[in-house]
Order: C-alpha cells, then sequence, then structure tokens
C-alpha cells in the first residue's frame, strides 16, 4: 500500500453566529462517526462534516470511492468566509430508510440542506447510483453571495488493482474511465461556472485552505494520473431567496468485452485535509 501525505495550513476557526429566529444552537443531532446507507448490491459510507479515510462506496463489494465532500464560499457586507460543513450548526438529521438521509445545517445567513438517495443495482451487476439534492437558502437581510463547491474522488478497483485514470467534464457531466473498462459520472442539474479536474492533492488542500479561491477552469481530459475533480457554482442570494442542486452519480463495470490493442500499441485510456498529514488510501 502507497501512502501519499499531504500537509495543509491548521482549519479555519470560524465564529458562526445564528442570527436568524427560526434556527436555533441545537445540540449536534448527527450520529457519531460514519453515516451508512444501502441497498441492493450497494453500501455508501461518509462523514457529512469532514475528509476521512473511511469513506467508501462499496459495489459488489468493490470499493469505487475515496472521498465527496461540499465546500462552501459566502461573501457579503463582512468580509468573505471559506466554510466546510463542519464550520455550520448542525439542525437537523433524519435517516427515514436504510437507502436515504437528509441533513440541514445552519451558519453565517446561511442555511444547508441535505437530501441524498443510494440507488444499488442487482447483486452481480456491479452497478449503482446515487442522488443528493443540495438547497442553499440565505436567512439573513442582505444579499449574500455564495460558492458551491462539490469535490469528488473516484477509485475504480473493478480489476483488483488501482491503476490510473482518464477524467474530463462536458454536457454538465464528469466522466471517469480505468483501463479495466470501469466508469464512473458525476452529472448535475447546472452548469458550472468553472470545473477543476487534477492529480491527487492539491485540489483537496486547495479547497481546504484559506484564503478562499474560486477553481481553475481545467475540465480536461486529464489522463494516465489518479484523477479528483471538483465543479464550482457561484450563485448571488436575495433575502430569502434558495437554490437548488441536483447532483446524480453513477458507477459501472463495462459489460462488454474491451477491444484488444495491435500488437506495439501503447494504450493508457486511464488517464488534504487541514491541518493534518493525511494518508492517502492506495493499493
Amino acid at each position: 500500500m502507497t501512502h501519499w501525505p499531504a500537509i495543509v495550513a491548521p482549519c479555519l476557526g470560524l465564529a458562526l453566529v445564528l442570527a436568524s429566529p427560526g434556527w436555533s444552537a441545537a445540540a449536534d443531532p448527527l450520529p457519531a462517526g460514519l453515516v451508512e446507507l444501502n441497498q441492493g448490491n450497494s453500501t455508501y459510507r461518509t462523514d457529512l462534516l469532514r475528509f476521512s479515510e473511511d469513506q467508501s462506496w462499496l459495489i459488489d463489494g468493490v470499493e469505487t470511492l475515496f472521498t465527496d465532500l461540499y465546500f462552501l464560499n459566502l461573501s457579503s457586507l463582512a468580509a468573505p468566509q471559506e466554510l466546510r460543513l463542519e464550520d455550520l450548526q448542525p439542525v437537523a438529521f433524519s435517516q427515514p430508510s436504510a437507502d436515504r438521509l437528509s441533513a440541514s445545517f445552519f451558519g453565517a445567513n446561511l442555511a444547508f440542506s441535505l437530501d441524498s438517495i443510494l440507488l444499488g443495482g442487482t447483486p452481480g451487476s456491479y452497478r449503482a447510483a446515487r442522488q443528493e439534492t443540495v438547497t442553499l437558502t440565505n436567512t439573513g437581510s442582505d444579499w449574500l453571495d455564495v460558492s458551491l463547491f462539490k469535490y469528488i474522488d473516484y477509485d475504480l478497483q473493478f480489476d483488483g488493482v488501482l491503476t490510473n485514470n482518464t477524467a474530463f467534464f462536458a454536457g454538465n457531466t464528469l466522466t471517469q474511465t480505468a483501463p479495466s473498462g470501469a466508469v464512473a459520472t458525476l452529472a448535475v442539474d447546472q452548469t458550472p461556472t468553472a470545473v477543476q479536474i487534477s492529480p491527487y492533492g492539491p485540489l483537496l488542500a486547495q479547497l481546504y485552505n484559506a484564503p478562499a479561491s474560486g477553481l481553475q477552469n481545467t475540465p480536461g481530459p486529464l489522463v494516465d494520473a489518479d484523477t479528483t475533480a471538483a465543479v464550482q457554482f457561484d450563485r448571488s442570494l436575495a433575502p430569502g431567496e434558495s437554490v437548488v442542486f441536483k447532483f446524480v452519480m453513477e458507477v459501472q463495470r463495462q459489460a462488454t468485452a474491451k477491444a484488444v490493442p495491435e500488437p506495439g500499441t501503447a494504450f493508457a485510456i486511464g488517464i488534504v485535509a487541514a491541518g493534518l498529514a493525511l494518508l492517502r488510501r492506495r493499493n
């Protein structure tokens, strides 16, 4: 196993004021440890608040994901703020069924809600999907400029080993392919302000560390790399206004046989977080 360290600056210490009477400073309602969703051939485990090496998405027992996270940049009459969900106050959490969860957070005059659904496939199909809906609401009395970042790091290991991948973004969809024929996508219902695809390490550190900054618009293709990606959405919200983003993530193993390259032809279709030395889980 190869470890990938990433040393970054200390995390932000933000004092967030709960300024809206509709959002009270209740005790943290989130369950301790990882949250788990199950359906069909699929198990998804995540820490909703922060980076975790233990996050995973198993499809027919095969690992397909290293990390996915949300980040926020806010700007109003006060100074810009770079936020993570762990900087916000948890307001509510529910898991009405094994395949669904809902969570909401509040801080800095912003309400953030997440609804996540796991769509497992038939056992043995090596295919599954997840749907996530994110709603941002300006609860303050002034306009609020918000940037939402969705970060994702697929690790496609359907051939039993981790190999370098190819990734590109087109048509509001990130597509990542592995030499084994495995394919992963992240589709969104809106056109991003920017898309950045880069090897593991710098992009995650960039999102974790101040000062708040936008993504470099590098939608790929990135070839033969341990690919990671993030999409950015910039919105200006009037007092009381909401914006909704819908994400669909899907992973599948190629069902048909791959073409055999001609002799002599080389194919390479393959293509952190804060204040700690985090070790990269790699084969």
